[in-house]
C-alpha cells in the first residue's frame, strides 16, 4: 500500500473547499507559520517533517529531513516544485503540477463538525471530511493551521500529527529555489512514484 506521506495531505487540504457544513472551517492558516509535523502509514516507520507556511503569498514549503529534500507550493500560480539540494538540482513535473492545479479546484467536499482535541498544546476542531479524493478527518485551530489529520485515498492511508507550532514570519528566500540548480523535468507518473515512497501508483 502506498505511503500519504506530508506532501500529498497539505496538497489535499489546500484543495479543499466547503460545500456543504455545519460551518465553514478555515482550512488555510490565516498567518505565517511554521509547524512539525510527525506522519505515519501502515507498514511505514514515522517520519519527521517542517511545514512552513507564507500566509500573504499562499506559499509553502514542506522539509523532508530523512531524505534532505523539500517541497515547495505556490497556491497562486497552481505549482510545484521538489528540491534535491545534493543533486543540485530542482525538479519540475508535469504530473506534480497538474495534481496541484486539480486538487486547489477541487469542489464539493463536505465537512462535518465534531468534537474537539488538543495536539501541540493547542485546541483544535475536528471535522469529518468527505470529498472525491477519499475520507478524512481533521482537527484544525481557529487560525487554519492543521494539527492532525488521519485519512484514507485511493494510494493508502495515514496520520499526521503536530509536535509543534510556531507563529510568526517565515523567510522569503525558503520559498524560492536557490539561484543555481539545475532544472529537472521528469516523466509523467515518476514523481508521484517518488511521493508514494518510490512505490508504483
Amino acid at each position: 500500500m502506498s505511503l500519504i506521506n506530508l506532501p500529498t495531505v497539505a496538497l489535499l487540504l489546500f484543495g479543499l473547499s466547503p460545500a456543504i457544513a455545519d460551518t465553514t472551517p478555515l482550512i488555510l492558516p490565516d498567518r505565517d507559520v511554521a509547524v512539525s509535523y510527525q506522519v505515519s502509514s501502515p507498514g511505514r516507520a514515522a517520519q519527521g517533517y517542517q511545514f512552513e507556511y507564507d500566509a500573504a503569498g499562499q506559499r509553502a514549503r514542506i522539509n523532508n529531513p530523512a531524505q534532505g529534500t523539500y517541497f515547495l507550493v505556490n497556491l497562486p500560480a497552481k505549482t510545484a516544485q521538489m528540491v534535491v539540494p545534493q543533486l543540485n538540482s530542482v525538479v519540475n513535473a508535469p504530473d506534480f503540477s497538474n495534481l496541484t492545479q486539480q486538487i486547489t479546484n477541487a469542489q464539493g467536499a463536505r465537512f462535518t463538525l465534531l468534537g474537539k482535541s488538543e495536539y501541540a498544546g493547542m485546541t483544535c476542531q475536528n471535522w469529518l471530511v468527505l470529498s472525491s479524493q477519499g475520507t478524512a478527518t481533521a482537527c484544525l485551530t481557529t487560525d487554519g493551521v492543521a494539527l492532525h489529520f488521519t485519512g484514507k485515498n485511493a494510494h493508502g492511508s495515514g496520520e499526521v500529527t503536530a509536535t509543534s507550532v510556531a507563529f510568526g514570519p517565515q523567510p522569503a528566500a525558503d520559498f524560492s529555489p536557490p539561484t543555481g540548480l539545475n532544472a529537472v523535468t521528469l516523466p509523467p507518473g515518476v514523481l508521484q512514484q517518488l511521493m508514494n515512497g518510490g512505490q508504483a501508483p
